[in-house]
């Protein structure tokens, strides 16, 4: 875990409230001592199992999954895919599996010159550029 997972955890917490907010700092505050610091994964899933039902996940999951660009401008596909992808943080755990995802439901025009610009390891924000500026050269 880097330094910037624990911050992102303290900052989250501050933007709690209410019960929300109780439940994490009393979560926090019931760890063992010594243990070692949560990581933004683990507090992701604690949170949505204590919040949101399994039930209701898969209910707004769904949509997402059935995703794709379609017709639909780059930009807007973009757009309801970070929109949907905030009920798939499970399917979403890293940049690279978001990164795939992302392309995987691209018109395969566009997705076949994907392959040629874009690396392991490439941004998300890139990549959606990419996609982007192949969209413009159509």
């Amino acid at each position: 875990m880097t330094i910037l997972e624990s911050h992102g955890i303290d900052f989250t917490t501050i933007q709690l409230d209410g019960r929300a907010r109780r439940w994490c700092q009393s979560y926090l505050l019931g760890r063992p001592a010594g243990s070692p610091p949560m990581t933004w994964i683990q507090f992701t899933q604690r949170f949505l199992d204590r919040y949101i039902p399994p039930s209701k996940r898969e209910e707004l999951r769904y949509p997402f999954e059935q995703l794709e660009h379609g017709q639909m401008l780059v930009t807007d596909y973009e757009a309801r895919f970070s929109e949907l992808s905030l009920h798939a943080l499970m399917i979403l755990p890293t940049d690279t599996e978001r990164v795939r995802r992302f392309v995987a439901g691209l018109h395969s025009v566009i997705r076949a010159n994907m392959a040629r610009g874009v690396e392991m390891g490439t941004s998300y924000q890139l990549v959606v550029e990419i996609a982007r500026r192949i969209e413009g050269y159509r």
